[in-house]
């Protein structure tokens, strides 16, 4: 029987938003503030027990830059393209209120049907799961060990929500705060979730 590993799906840490200001991002690329640096510090620390075999990332500098912390010049981080965060398209970069205010009837729409809406110049939940949930299982069977994958709230509640087999919309049922870790053993066969956005 093959031994049961660990596999930490973690949200970056906290960006540095202009003015303190949160936005709509997806592929927008901004850095971590000094508070997300401060984070991914002790994301470093707690896993410096954890026997970590390799560490993975979304391209994107606020999860690069998160894993290359907790990496701590130990293990090499690889990057995977499709870890990057849930494209909402022209929503990218905009705030929640400029949202709601310039397109509040895509804002509604979208709403309630989160898995198959597409904002224009972007991709449905379920594409970003799609790819996301095909990247981990690439992942898992060229690796070994215990590994970290460092992505996006929006990616990380696509793969969770697949694993739990519940509606993406339910996965917000769940906090996914910035750092937070989700844990998934693989027993070799199948991905059972242990834990989801706990704060460490």
């Amino acid at each position: 029987m093959n031994e049961s590993r660990k596999i930490y799906i973690i949200r970056h840490c906290e960006p540095q938003f202009l003015n303190n200001i949160p936005i709509c991002i997806s592929k927008t690329d901004i850095p971590l503030s000094d508070k997300g640096i401060k984070k991914a510090k002790e994301l470093k620390n707690y896993f410096s027990r954890m026997n970590v075999k390799s560490v993975y990332s979304s391209p994107l500098a606020r999860a690069k830059k998160t894993a290359e912390i907790i990496a701590d010049n130990k293990i090499s981080v690889e990057i995977k393209d499709d870890f990057s965060e849930f494209n909402i398209g022209k929503w990218d970069g905009m705030t929640f209120a400029e949202i709601k205010e310039i397109y509040p009837k895509e804002y509604k729409d979208r709403g309630e049907d989160l898995e198959n809406y597409i904002v224009e110049g972007g991709e449905s939940m379920a594409m970003c799961r799609d790819r996301a949930l095909k990247e981990l299982w690439n992942t898992i069977v060229k690796s070994n060990g215990n590994i970290i994958i460092v992505a996006h709230a929006g990616v990380n509640r696509a793969i969770i929500s697949s694993i739990l087999g519940i509606s993406i919309k339910e996965s917000f049922l769940f906090r996914h705060d910035y750092g937070s870790v989700n844990t998934v053993i693989y027993d070799g066969d199948k991905l059972k979730v242990i834990k989801v956005g706990e704060v460490v």
